[in-house]
């Protein structure tokens, strides 16, 4: 038997390659795309760009060939360990019962399946990775094209165009590609083969070992958050040769053998020997029942294991792809030949670091108040190195510094309650300091005219800042022009 917990991080450090793949393909991309020249002539640009397609394309094979054979000995060593962890625990019952189990090295049948599970997950893995090869030609293909288009039409500017790419080979990532034409993320794919290949090829073995023993009774394993269907026929009894008076069919229950019953994609449910008499009770109806019940409460709401782990992951999915995000711009700013690209870049990259600081904070919330463990694997980016997220890090506590400005109370009297969401990130990418508008709202050289949305500019000899006049809300900021500065000082003297 493996125990859910085990099948839930069973793919854990192997995933650990594929997402140095994932950050190195992206890379490459983002690379090419800051360094192509998008201002040229139509058949120069197309000659570029198919060759940087095909560079493209050939890099990811390189870079999938040098990961393969380490993730070939990882997979050997998964399989292996989880074959050993499995059939401890069932011959634990076996032995309880008086049976001598057979070790996996003298049986050729428990081998075989061994084996043979081995290479169909392996061969699954290698078929999906080189589909990534294609699907990262074609993804800066149409970024590349995208980017073309709305330079030479006018739609954007160079340096937007250009962002533009970068932040959706971002949020793209790596993918895989399905003869159905379906795609998945990189991380998505490996995990989900891994998994379902482990506990299929596991599950199987057990089954040769209770012919060997010749049990014809299963208990399956039971976890909170299961899937509704799954729900149905967790942790309960079958029988291996047919339905009894007293028990129901393994397969026929369970869907075992199916992509979506026990054992099928993504599950973690397996099944070990029932010998009565000898097992446990493990799972009583109290327990299945309180397993799926609403106990976790949330903003005030209950809701049940499934229910959070689900928000769980909808929050780490947008965590890590925040992450990839600044891992793009990051590898833009310093590949960049051209520096009208940038500060605009460096802007993007601050205003993804607050928002990864939010989402972060979020999660952080929901774990805290529902007792859920922090996934910190499931989070993980490899490019997102310790370099970027310093970065991330100091860049949102650039932008909390302005928080100093509530309190102020301006010179006419209005005190500043609250920043607008943007009010920092502009603040520093207009280069204004908390100081410089702190000096503008109690020492201001001149007023704006109080507005209809009843915002009013107070223009300091560094900065004005927009404030409204009736919430308090500090509204946005930009450096007081020079000339505008020495003309108010000299028309105040």
């Amino acid at each position: 038997m493996l125990s859910p917990h085990y099948l839930e991080s069973v793919a854990n450090d192997l995933l650990r390659l594929y997402d140095q793949l994932e950050e190195s393909i992206l890379q490459d991309i983002v690379r090419r795309i800051v360094k192509t020249d998008f201002v040229t002539d139509t058949a120069k640009w197309q000659l570029e760009q198919l060759q940087n397609s095909g560079t493209v394309y050939q890099d990811t094979l390189d870079k999938i060939a040098k990961i393969t054979g380490k993730s070939e000995a990882e997979l050997i060593k998964l399989f292996n360990e989880a074959a050993v962890e499995s059939l401890s625990y069932d011959n634990q019952v076996y032995e309880a019962a008086g049976l001598t189990p057979i070790d996996i090295k003298q049986s050729p049948a428990m081998l075989q399946t061994l084996t043979a599970g081995l290479q169909k997950t392996a061969g699954s893995l290698k078929n999906l990775t080189l589909t990534t090869a294609l699907a990262s030609q074609s993804a800066y293909i149409n970024f590349s094209n995208l980017a073309y288009m709305q330079i030479i039409s006018g739609a954007f500017d160079y340096a937007q165009a250009i962002r533009q790419a970068i932040q959706q080979a971002a949020w793209q990532g790596a993918e895989v590609l399905y003869p159905t034409g379906h795609r998945d993320k990189l991380d998505v794919a490996v995990r989900r083969t891994v998994l379902t290949g482990v506990n299929q090829t596991v599950s199987k073995v057990s089954l040769d070992n209770a012919v060997n023993m010749g049990t014809g009774l299963v208990r399956v394993t039971a976890h909170s958050g299961a899937r509704p269907s799954h729900d149905a026929w967790q942790g309960k009894i079958y029988s291996l040769n047919g339905p009894t008076e007293q028990y129901g069919d393994f397969y026929a229950s369970t869907g075992y053998g199916t992509g979506d019953g026990l054992c099928g994609w993504n599950c973690r449910h397996n099944f070990y020997p029932y010998i009565e008499g000898v097992d446990e009770e493990m799972y009583s109806a109290a327990d299945l029942r309180e397993m799926n019940s609403a106990k976790y409460e949330y903003n005030g709401k209950k809701y049940t294991e499934y229910e959070v782990s689900q928000m769980q992951r909808t929050m780490e999915r947008r965590v890590r792809q925040t992450r990839r995000e600044l891992t793009g711009y990051d590898t833009a700013i310093k590949e960049t030949l051209f520096d009208e690209l940038k500060a605009p870049l460096q802007n993007d990259f601050n205003i993804a670091a607050v928002q990864l600081k939010g989402q972060e904070a979020a999660l952080k919330d929901l774990l805290k108040q529902t007792g859920f463990r922090n996934q910190t694997e499931r989070l993980q980016v490899a490019g997102f190195g310790r370099s970027v997220s310093r970065q991330a890090v100091v860049i949102n506590q650039k932008v909390q510094s302005y928080n100093k400005l509530i309190g102020v109370t301006t010179s006419t009297g209005i005190s500043v309650t609250a920043l607008s969401p943007h009010l920092g990130l502009r603040a520093i990418e207009r280069n204004v300091s908390v100081g410089d508008i702190k000096d503008a709202l109690i020492k201001p050289l001149d007023f704006g005219k109080i507005r209809a949305d009843a915002s009013q500019q107070f223009i300091g000899e560094k900065a004005t800042a927009v404030i409204n006049t009736e919430s308090g809300k500090l509204v946005t900021t930009w450096p007081t022009k020079r000339k505008t500065a020495e003309k108010l000082k000299r028309r105040k003297s």
